[in-house]
């Protein structure tokens, strides 16, 4: 009866594993990205809320504006003339492009207090 009972535990352990792993190699597999920081979470929150709407997060391509990929990873913004640094990506937000081709992007310098935009620019930096 003790034989039996200890193959019954390994079995359910063996079971309980296999039904496991799948999903934990899932998850692995899935995420070659770091989770995000609670300020960078923030961030995202907002620039789905008011940039998405415009801006691609994960692909270059434009979409009413150009897409953001690697924004902060780059040498240029995607106007091909300005360095990506912090500094020039917050003017951009803050003053906008009333000139942008095919839409002015609107300032944001008013709507966004000096924390949401450390919030959005830590996101930025993880596309």
């Amino acid at each position: 009866m003790r034989k039996r009972a200890g193959r019954s535990m390994a079995w359910v352990f063996v079971v309980a594993l296999g039904l496991t792993l799948p999903a934990t190699a899932v998850v692995w597999a899935g995420s070659d990205k770091a989770p995000l920081s609670k300020e960078a979470q923030a961030g995202k929150k907002l620039y789905q809320a008011n940039c998405a709407v415009c801006h691609y997060a994960d692909q270059t391509a434009n979409k009413v504006g150009p897409g953001l990929k690697g924004l902060l990873k780059n040498k240029l913004m995607p106007d091909g003339k300005t360095p990506a640094t912090v500094a020039n990506v917050l003017d951009r937000i803050e003053k906008g492009a009333p000139n942008a081709d095919p839409m002015p992007m609107p300032a944001f310098k008013e709507k966004f207090s000096k924390t949401e935009m450390d919030e959005l620019i830590a996101y930025l930096k993880t596309l």
